[in-house]
């Protein structure tokens, strides 16, 4: 078996979280390496300007304030800017069985935006581009077999036969995370019972630079903003979240059914919907690790924790993993510790753990305040709505944290 010079720090995955990790750990003047089991060539391919639904990549990512701030910081963010993105502008939000609705404006805020909704893909092809001109080692186009510890050593077996030692091993390996499996971090975890479809669409009308989400006893339903390199400001991004058995009968009809389903779900909101690409439908589940961290190994994003995307906050959960991984870390350099020392990652530990389980928490008390429908717990929610969208100083804080303002 091949075995590597040891190196500081090593990051499994490199996906949104990951590659941003890992760039701006080697940044900080760390010997860093990243594996990805996909060909980093193919990440830097660029794609074809969008004229159809088709052209556009299903998965999407709303990223906040805060996580374009990491992504500039980085020298990633450049080079999404350079493809095509949507800032959005303001978002309305509203319960599809009453009269509750909240309506947000970046203007309020003095913001030019209350986020931008990007391709996933394009976001990994700028922090890959970014990874180029750095330090980091990235093995690509293997897969990691297995994990090992041996004393103070730890690290992992690549595919290859290749084994790669380091003093700290940060696990970005999505929900499903074999690392966390492997060393043995358990998790919280429940089945939602519903699948999220995702498509594009075009729709009749422009979409104004507003994120639409109307809410409903079986699932919300959100337009997210698209706009295609020449300005067509007619596509749509749609993550319809709905309970199981609904989502399956859903994503079964022919394309005619399926647009006259989803024109009444959004209320016409864009008038007509001309065109659906493919659909897609993802199982939803909830899951949070017990803990981020044992000694020399730390989880980041989805392989720590997964969210209802009800609010697409999944990602910038991430970036605040990898905003305060970074910070603690450049901390520990600038002070003569190792990266792998337990008050670094328990420091970590304590500031992203509460933040993440708050946001999980209110994710899941919004889902069950709309997925009933009792009547007074109608009113409560639609009174609740109009109150919030009256009182613009209240509205604007949760807008602001949501948009990570103050970070």
């Amino acid at each position: 078996m091949t075995e590597q010079q040891p190196f500081d720090i090593l990051v499994v995955g490199g996906g949104m979280t990951g590659s941003a990790l890992a760039l701006g750990l080697g940044q900080q003047g760390w010997k860093v390496a990243l594996i990805e089991s996909g060909n980093p060539e193919s990440a830097l391919v660029e794609g074809a300007p969008a004229a159809t639904v088709d052209d556009f990549e299903p998965r999407v990512s709303a990223i906040s304030v805060a996580s374009q701030r990491l992504l500039e910081s980085l020298g990633a963010w450049q080079y999404v800017a350079t493809r095509r993105h949507c800032p959005y502008q303001a978002m309305t939000v509203w319960d599809g069985d009453g009269t509750g609705r909240i309506h947000f404006e970046a203007a309020e805020l003095q913001a030019q935006a209350l986020g931008t909704i990007v391709e996933n893909r394009s976001v990994v092809r700028a922090l890959f581009l970014a990874l180029q001109g750095s330090t980091v080692a990235v093995f690509g186009g293997v897969s990691v077999s297995g994990w090992w510890e041996q004393g103070d050593s730890r690290g992992i077996d690549l595919a290859d036969g290749s084994r790669v030692a380091a003093r700290l091993v940060v696990a970005a390996d999505g929900a499903n995370s074999r690392l966390r499996q492997w060393v043995g971090l358990p998790t919280r975890e429940w089945d939602y019972n519903q699948q999220a479809i995702v498509c594009t669409v075009r729709t009749a009308q422009p979409h104004r630079f507003t994120a639409w989400q109307r809410f409903s006893p079986t699932g919300p339903l959100a337009f997210l903003p698209l706009q295609a390199e020449s300005g067509d400001d007619h596509f749509c991004s749609i993550v319809w979240s709905q309970d199981t058995a609904e989502a399956r009968r859903l994503l079964t009809l022919g394309d005619a059914a399926f647009v006259a389903e989803l024109e009444s779900a959004i209320e016409r909101q864009l008038g007509a919907v001309l065109a659906v690409s493919r659909r897609y439908g993802f199982p939803l589940r909830q899951r949070h690790a017990k803990d981020y961290v044992r000694p020399g190994f730390a989880l980041v994003g989805d392989a720590a924790h997964t969210i209802h995307p009800l609010a697409g906050q999944g990602a910038n959960l991430g970036y605040g993993d990898v905003r305060v991984l970074l910070d603690e870390l450049a901390r520990a350099r600038d002070t003569g510790l190792g990266p792998a020392d337990e008050l670094v990652l328990a420091r970590y530990q304590r500031r992203r753990k509460g933040e993440n389980l708050t946001m999980m928490a209110a994710m899941e008390g919004f889902k069950q305040l709309f997925g009933r429908d009792e009547l007074p717990l109608r009113w409560l929610r639609n009174t609740g709505m109009r109150w919030l969208d009256n009182l613009a100083p209240l509205k604007n804080r949760i807008a602001a944290e949501a948009m990570g303002l103050d970070r």
